[in-house]
This record gives C-alpha cells, structure tokens and sequence, in this order.
C-alpha cells in the first residue's frame, strides 16, 4: 500500500461507533482528504452518518504521541528511546510485582472502537503477570446483561439482539437509533419501518427522541421507572393467557418458579409509577404477544438505569415468553468470526473486587471501581497500571476520583495515538498508530443470519516510532523476562516477528481463521467463500486480504439460532436463583416522582447522542460543525419557573460536582428531566490564548464513582439526582 499516492482511494471501516461503517477514504500525502460511505462494503452497502465522514480529523491532529515519552520531576514529559522506556517499564514492574504479588498490576481498556486485535495480547501481559484486574469498557456499560445471559443462556459470551430488519413490532426502549444507531444502516431501517403498514415501532423514552418522532406509538415514561412497565407488560401476558407455553415448555425450563413475577405489578400501579396511561399499557403488551414477531432494541437508557439486572432479565423473558426468542423474525443471538460462546460460562465462582465485591463478569471488572482499588491499602491493591486504547479521565465515572488514584500509582504506563487526559499524568507514554495506520479488524457482529468479516489494511503511513499495541506487550513482556512459550498467541507473535513479517499482528488472524474454518467450513463453501479441496485456514485469510472492503464469509441458519445457547441441556434457565432472590426482594415504592427531592428535585441523564458528539478518541474540537460546546437539556416550563431562558448559562449541581453550561430549552423531554451529551470537556488548544483549555463540560466529574448498580459495578449515568440553579451575571 502507497499511501503517498496523490488521489488514492482506499477500502477502510469508520472507528468511531460499534457498527464500523465502511468507508472509502482519499488518502494524499499520507492525510485522509475526503471520506464517503463504500458502496462496495457488503454489510453497510455505503451507509454511513455524518460522524465516519471526519475519520480525517481523529487520525491528524496536533496531539499525536510521536515518540515514547517519560515523565520529569517537574511534570513535564520528555522523549526517550523505546530501549530505555522498556527496560525501565520492565524493571519497575518486577520490582513491584516481587514486592507486593501478580495483582498489584492492572489494565485498564484493551481493544478500542474496530481496533480489537490489541485485546487479546494487553489481555495476555496481564495473565502472564498473573493478574486478574482487567477494567474494559464492556464493564461500563454491558456486564449487568453479560452476567443476566451467562445465567439464563449458559455463556457471558454470547448475546441476542433486536431484529430490526424483519420483526413486526420493534420496541425500543433506552435507545434512540437514529442518532445513537446500534443496528445497521440505521436511518434506512427505521425509514422502511415508518413506512410499512405491516410494521410498528413502539418507543419508550423520556424524551420525544428523533426515533420516537417516527414511531407509530410514544410513551413518554417517567425517568427510571422501566422495570414497572416491563413487569406490568408481563402481568397482562400472563394473566391474559398469552403466554406462548409450548415455545417456553420446549425451549425453557424454571418459568414455574419465574411465574410469581408477573404478579409484582399490575398494570394500573404502573400507570402511576411509570406516569403512564393504563390502558396504554395493556394495549402494549397484547401488542408484543399478539405479533408475529416482535423484538426490543435496548440499549444504555436501560444499562445505566436503576434496575439493571432486573431490567436485563425480564427483557429476555418477554422475548422467551411470548416465543419471539431465536426465532428467525424475532430476537436473535448473532455470530461473529470470533466465537467465544464457549468461554465465560455463567455458574463458576469468579474472582471479585476487594473493595466492593463486585465479580468479574466476562472476565472484566467495572472501571469505577478502579480507583477504590488503587487508593485502598491491601493484599492485592493495584501499585501498578497500563491504560490502553482508552481515556480513563474523560470516559469513566468520577474524574476526580480517578485523577486522585492515578495521581497515587507507583507506575501509570498510557498506549495511546494521542496525548489524553491519562497520558498528561502517566510516568511514560508508548505511542501507537491509530486506526488507519496498522492492520485491524472489528469482532462486532455486521448482520443476521449473514457472518461478515472486515479486516482492514493501513491506508496511512504512522509516524516512524509509533508501534502497534501486539508488539508494545511483546517487547514489555521480553524485557520482564517473562515466559513467551506459556501463551499461545506471544508465541505465534514471537514467531511472526523473528520471520520478519511485516504485520505480525496477523498471526493472530491466521489462527482465528483456522478456527472459523473448521467450524463452519461447510458454509463457507455452500456461500463461495471457500472452494473444495482449499487448504481451507489459508485459503479463508486469503479471502480477507484480497476483499479489502469486507466480506459476507457465510450465513448461519436462523431457524437453528438456539443451537448457540450454552446450557448443558439448550434451555433457557428461568429460574435462577440469584434472580430470582431480587424480585422477591424487590419493593416497589409508593411513589416515583423524584421531583419531590428537595435537594435535588432534577433527574440527569448523561450521554445524550448527537450528530456532534462522539467517544473521547476524536480529539480535534473541529470535527464539529454544530454544537461546538455541551448543553444542558431541560423542560421549557421547568426553565421557566427558574426564569432562565434559552441558550443562558445555568448552573447543574449534583452530589459529586457542579458545572455551568448552556441551557437548551425544548418541550420534548419530561419535566424535571435533564439531559447532556458525553464527549465533551476533551483539553484542546485555545486558538485566542494558547493555552489547554477544556471543550465543554466533562459529564464524568457529575457522578460519583460509589453512584452505581452494586452487582454490576455499572454507574448510574441516567439516574442522577440534581439542581438547577440560575447564574446571576456578574457586575
């Protein structure tokens, strides 16, 4: 590849999201100057939002890591060998691990957007050091439904999805797809549901989102009260005769024990719980049962709510009980080339925080327990840390707490294309090409029933010391002294490096494409991927070389979409006790207007989707064309009554901080609700003084890292109490 080739046009993928968009990028001078949606991608067929459109700005700007660098006495960081980087890494790391065990070493990230071949080598320095603190992105946001599916479906590995492509009613609840996207050619999609008479979309938000716009019925339900719809929805099913009892007798076992859920909440508590209509709600759930087919798109709305866990059970239980569950047009597990279905099954003991309790959940832990565990004194406290491919002070919940435990470590190491938040307080920082600057992949699944595949080649030149992330580890774990040959992968990466391969990254790829061959490989030849008589491994990695824009490898059947359920027997477990034991202990309150806090008679929800906002890797502030700066959004009534007017800078106060920001009045979201976009409060430079100055208000620093579900360790980024006050203009 001559990325210096003015005019050239290359077959790349959006790293911006979980959907990884193809795109085609014109590279000159080794920049991207142009970027469209590829037409010639087989999953997104040239779909892309306006976001992937300004891959450019993430890959060339003026905070690239260019050369390892060490932090100074005086806090200033300075360029230094790889040579002496390495070996002083090295030789503080053994000096603290002698001293204090395997475990005084953490991870936290691994594998960032469509870069996630990374994962596997920062996850096996840390089994090689013998550790288990890996603290992921994952542990933010999903491991509640992780730790739900490896109970109920045998594997944390494994997870369903909404069929938004064919279902006849798709409900969505905690998502807004059209911006915030999270299926495949998104807009497109919903456009063809609006449009079929056949079809309905349901949606349940706060808020009247875009995608609640297009929706053919909108409840527009009190802020964290989710759990007392879905329990109503299943009381009506239940109590209705509705309930598919053949589909659960072959496909399930324990909804005897499960049943009592269903009389926890009627339909009129809910209205008043939820400030919903009654018969709204009934009509909703005979909507769902009644179907052909039905799904529920669900997403953070409903993963940083109160009642996770509940929420994340009764989701697939409603899709079990009314037999849309692995059903061709229904809710469906989808496959990826990366099985790990085997692996993380839900019923072994797992290793837990020692501060909190919290278990590891698909071998992760949640990263706001990270600086608790940094800062507390103890058998297995983290001295140590590698923070790759993610920006802990800007992503996570409680910068403060986590600037203090940064500020606390005897070594911070940051792999990272960029100088983040983390890096300014890293004692050294290891550059690594972005995205578009080395070989990657992207384990997300593209479709269903359809397997598709996109390994991407670099389409830029990286600066001459940047180093992938694979060989950043390898050469950390040689210069420890550590035993290459006990881990599969380091010793294929060793191999590949002393044969001088140019991206010994693929070795990796070769072995899961040996794997995947094995596996499916009559598939593969019944779709053409693969022809008879192929040395089948070596001829799949071939086919991913030669379709630099991605590949459909196969397709699964979907009438055979319960196969992946890891069960001993292929049931779906509904009684688990574990479960089981929080609805009996459930209480349901008598009333869930939090606008009677006196305190804090607000309730904010952090992380609202945008055109103009995206996650903290896309650090030049001018990729932006609209809504340059965060905005805090309220009720125009609400706003009135605090005589504050639209656009005027308002004070939000929460139990961990306060930040002044813009007000953006509007009469789509419900009173006392309060809502404000992630992404933002990322140090650029000032183009008027200079000087590093923070763009927007940082969401994190209005949550505490203790505010979070206490089986799961997720925060509760849309459940914070909070105030509004007026700022008076100074004189």
């Amino acid at each position: 590849m001559n990325s210096r080739t003015a005019g050239d046009w290359h077959s790349t993928s959006c790293v911006l999201c979980s959907l990884n968009c193809g795109l085609s990028v014109q590279v000159s001078d080794n920049r991207i100057m142009k970027v469209k949606g590829d037409k010639s991608n087989p999953f997104s067929r040239g779909y892309t939002c306006s976001k992937g459109l300004t891959v450019g700005k993430y890959a060339h700007h003026e905070q690239r890591v260019r050369e390892p660098m060490k932090r100074m006495p005086d806090g200033t960081h300075q360029e230094i060998t790889w040579e002496q980087a390495t070996t002083e890494i090295a030789e503080k790391l053994n000096q603290i691990i002698a001293r204090s065990g395997g475990h005084s070493v953490g991870l936290v990230g691994g594998g960032g957007q469509a870069n996630h071949m990374d994962f596997v080598y920062a996850a096996g320095l840390l089994q090689m050091i013998g550790s288990h603190w890996h603290f992921n992105a994952l542990a933010q946001e999903f491991t509640q439904k992780y730790w739900i599916n490896g109970h109920v479906f045998g594997s944390e590995a494994i997870d369903f999805e909404a069929n938004a492509h064919e279902s006849e009613l798709l409900l969505v609840m905690g998502s807004n797809p059209w911006l915030s996207h999270g299926i495949q050619r998104a807009r497109v999609v919903l456009k063809e549901i609006a449009k079929d008479p056949s079809r309905s979309l349901v949606v349940v938000d706060p808020r009247r989102t875009e995608t609640a716009k297009m929706a053919d019925t909108h409840l527009r339900i009190r802020p964290g009260t989710d759990l007392f719809l879905l329990l109503a929805m299943l009381n009506v099913i239940v109590h209705e005769g509705l309930v598919d009892e053949a589909f659960v007798a072959e496909h399930a076992h324990g909804w005897d024990d499960a049943r009592f859920i269903a009389d926890l909440v009627t339909p009129a508590r809910a209205a008043e719980l939820c400030d919903l209509d009654e018969q709204g709600i009934i009509a909703l759930a005979r909507r769902f049962a009644n179907a052909k087919s039905a799904s529920i798109k669900f997403d953070l709305g409903i993963y940083h709510n109160r009642y996770m866990v509940e929420n994340c059970f009764l989701l697939p239980l409603l899709q079990i009980v009314t037999g849309n569950m692995c059903t061709p047009e229904g809710a469906h597990f989808a496959a990826t080339m990366f099985s790990g279905a085997s692996l993380f099954s839900g019923d072994r003991e797992k290793p837990r925080t020692r501060v909190a309790g919290i278990p590891m959940v698909r071998g992760l832990f949640p990263p706001n327990a990270l600086p608790e565990e940094i800062l507390e004194a103890g058998e297995g406290q983290i001295r140590a840390l590698f923070v790759e491919g993610c920006n802990p002070l800007r992503s996570y919940a409680d910068t403060r707490a986590m600037t203090r435990a940064f500020e606390d470590l005897e070594l911070l190491v940051v792999i990272d294309p960029a100088m983040t938040e983390a890096a300014m307080l890293a004692h050294y920082v290891l550059p690594a090409p972005v995205g578009y600057e080395k070989w990657e992949a992207s384990v997300f699944p593209k479709g269903h029933p359809e397997i598709y595949m996109h390994l991407r080649a670099p389409v830029l030149q990286g600066p001459p010391e940047a180093k992938q992330e694979c060989s950043i580890f390898y050469e950390i774990a040689k210069a420890m002294g550590l035993d290459l040959s006990s881990h599969p992968l380091f010793a294929m990466l060793e191999q590949a490096i002393e044969a001088g391969e140019t991206a010994p990254v693929l070795s990796f790829m070769k072995l899961v494409c040996g794997v995947f061959a094995a596996q499916n490989h009559d598939r593969l030849i019944e779709a053409g991927t693969l022809s008879a008589g192929d040395d089948p491994a070596q001829a799949l990695f071939e086919k991913l070389l030669e379709n630099p824009q991605g590949l459909l490898l196969c397709r699964s059947d979907p009438k055979d979409n319960w196969s992946q359920v890891r069960t001993p027997d292929q049931m779906a477990v509904l009684g688990v006790p574990e479960v089981l034991a929080l609805f009996r202990e459930l209480e349901i309150p008598d009333d869930t207007d939090f606008r009677k806090n006196t305190e804090f008679p607000f309730m904010l929800q952090t992380g609202e989707r945008t055109d103009s906002n995206a996650n903290t890797i896309h650090r030049d502030p001018s990729w932006r064309k609209a809504l340059k700066t965060s905005y805090l959004r309220m009720n125009g009534t609400d706003a009135e009554g605090l005589l504050i007017e639209d656009g005027e800078r308002v004070r939000v106060v929460t139990e961990a901080g306060e930040a002044t920001v813009p007000a953006m009045l509007t009469d789509d979201i419900y009173p006392g609700n309060l809502s404000m976009p992630h992404g933002y409060g990322l140090l650029a430079r000032d183009p008027e003084t200079g000087k590093m100055e923070p763009v927007g208000v940082n969401v994190q620093e209005l949550i505490r890292a203790s505010h979070r579900d206490p089986l799961s360790g997720i925060p509760y980024h849309k459940a914070i109490p909070a105030r509004v006050e007026k700022v008076e203009a100074s004189h």
